[in-house]
């Protein structure tokens, strides 16, 4: 009788913590496709891109872009992160084709260091990302390959 009381105590006492008021978040913002656009011109430049592998932003906004609608501010990072990717995983891909060792590493370091630290707010992103680098570096390249297949199709590069 004791456990049941001292369960139902604690289920209110619970439900009570959740019913405190908490404080209100910002309202989320949307950015038109004008915008959108200036936005990706804007944060491209945060990132570095492998040779032969620049995005051409032009495209990747008109198609990753609300068009006639809106999309959330700052939704343009996570495309940029994406196509980021793509042409890391296939710039290293690129150098081992041609058997440039230099530009190969230097995908390398990328793919270990810079990629896993994108998109915080995606914990299973950033463990795929570890798992491409730490196979890559053992010369698999399976994973980046699931991951262009995925992803990059429809990116034009300049």
């Amino acid at each position: 009788m004791e456990r049941q009381l001292i369960a139902a105590l604690a289920a209110v006492a619970l439900v009570a913590g959740c019913a405190t008021r908490q404080p209100a978040t910002a309202p989320a913002s949307f950015v038109d496709q004008q915008q959108y656009t200036k936005a990706m011109r804007d944060n491209s430049s945060a990132f570095t891109w492998p040779e032969g592998r620049t995005p051409d932003l032009t495209v990747l906004a008109e198609r990753s872009g609300p068009g006639p609608d809106e999309a959330p501010a700052g939704s343009e990072r996570i495309v940029l992160e994406i196509t980021n990717s793509c042409a890391w995983y296939l710039g290293w891909e690129d150098a081992r084709k041609r058997g440039d060792q230099s530009a190969a590493t230097a995908a390398l370091k990328v793919m270990d260091e810079v990629l896993p630290r994108f998109s915080p707010e995606d914990p299973d992103g950033q463990r795929y990302a570890r798992e491409t680098a730490a196979k890559a570096k053992a010369g698999d390249g399976s994973l980046a390959a699931d991951y262009v297949a995925n992803n990059c199709e429809s990116l034009v590069w300049k």
